[in-house]
């Protein structure tokens, strides 16, 4: 379903100027993105910005070429609202190309905030609207141009039913005196910070391997990841992982096989892209195993019984009070992370909101709930 609403496509800098120029967007917009991450090809790539101003839904077509850095001042201007659902990932594809978008209302944790049972957009549309979506086009490439039909009403759909949405979990959320909670996670959404993709270790590689192959290993990721930037491929559809773990724990097999499985036909075909891979395997000392580690000190813990106390005098108290009040899904929602740190003594509450640091100070002293 389409709606009533009109789309326009824009990719041109003429279209993007009458985008501008509208009256509308001066107070508040939804808007969405459809991107790809690593999964069709190299980075995180706007492919789709979807706006509605109320009356008129705009895509804009990133891949054409336009100078989107014409329209961040909406997204920036303090004054106009934007709504949009589970934003993170949206928010911190703007911010990596240099917008940083402020005044913003999340409707996935305004659900979240009124103990919502949807779990998705489409759930929340149709329980709060009664307009079923069809959400076949989820996992279609939005990279192909032109979009069909089918594309282009998903894409609207995806914001045209937020302002109503909005409006009416605003309400909920202001009935259940958590508004302040609603507009601090909203708040935290503009400091969100832009997602990093460079080549990393796992935790498990530290742990169980000896520097010199965490070294060879970090730079057979940091090789797979500039041939994927110059292939313009994920970098798992150069190489997965365990074939390059494989190559360095069976080096001597590796270097006399030469056996490419788990690698790119680009580079089982190549014997100069082959041959930057062997060099790292054979710069590899498998003898090497020494392993050293900054020490972290160590961190103070109560026993089992004392946690297991703390848990029942306290943090059980104190969910099930937040769970009478709000429900399940907003009590686990207030109540996230609160219990480990009430368990750790000395815990880091540097990361926390101002409203959850009350919380965990009314948990940690066995306090009642404290708003009314």
């Amino acid at each position: 379903m389409l709606s009533n609403y009109p789309i326009v496509w824009i990719d041109s800098d003429a279209a993007l100027h009458r985008f501008l120029e509208r009256p509308e967007l001066n107070s508040t917009f939804t808007f969405d993105t459809e991107y790809d991450s690593f999964k069709r090809s190299y980075g995180f790539k706007a492919l789709l910005i979807q706006i509605f101003d109320g009356s008129t839904v705009f895509i804009i077509d990133p891949l054409s070429g336009i100078d989107l850095k014409r329209i961040w001042p909406l997204f920036e201007n303090t004054d106009i609202q934007k709504i949009l659902y589970s934003g993170s990932e949206d928010l911190a594809l703007l911010k990596a190309m240099g917008c940083h978008t402020h005044n913003i209302f999340d409707v996935q944790i305004a659900a979240t905030l009124s103990n919502h049972a949807a779990r998705n957009l489409g759930g929340l549309i149709e329980a709060e609207t009664g307009s079923p979506l069809d959400k076949s086009q989820q996992q279609s490439d939005w990279s192909l141009r032109p979009l069909s039909q089918e594309q282009l009403a998903y894409a609207a759909n995806d914001v045209i039913y937020l302002p109503e949405i909005a409006n009416r979990l605003t309400a909920q959320v202001a009935a259940r005196g958590l508004l302040h909670v609603l507009q601090a996670e909203n708040n935290a959404l503009e400091e969100i910070n832009p997602r990093s993709h460079s080549p990393k270790l796992k935790p498990y590689h530290h742990r169980l391997y000896s520097d010199a192959f965490c070294a060879s290993l970090m730079q057979l990721l940091e090789l797979r990841d500039d041939l994927a930037r110059e292939w313009d491929l994920p970098p798992v559809h150069l190489s997965d992982l365990p074939a390059l773990e494989q190559a360095l724990l069976k080096r001597d097999d590796f270097l006399a096989e030469h056996t490419w499985k788990g690698f790119h036909p680009k580079i089982r075909k190549s014997l100069k892209e082959q041959a930057k891979f062997l060099d790292i395997v054979r710069h590899f000392d498998p003898t090497d195993q020494s392993r050293i580690r900054e020490r972290k000190p160590k961190r103070a813990f109560y026993t089992k019984e004392e946690t297991d106390k703390i848990i029942a005098d306290r943090c059980a108290p104190f969910k099930q009070a937040a769970v009478e009040r709000y429900g399940e899904i907003t009590a686990d929602y207030l109540l996230r992370g609160l219990k480990k740190l009430v368990t750790t003594p000395e815990p880091d509450l540097s990361d926390l909101k101002a409203y959850q640091i009350e919380l965990y100070t009314c948990m940690k002293d066995g306090n009642e709930w404290p708003w009314k």
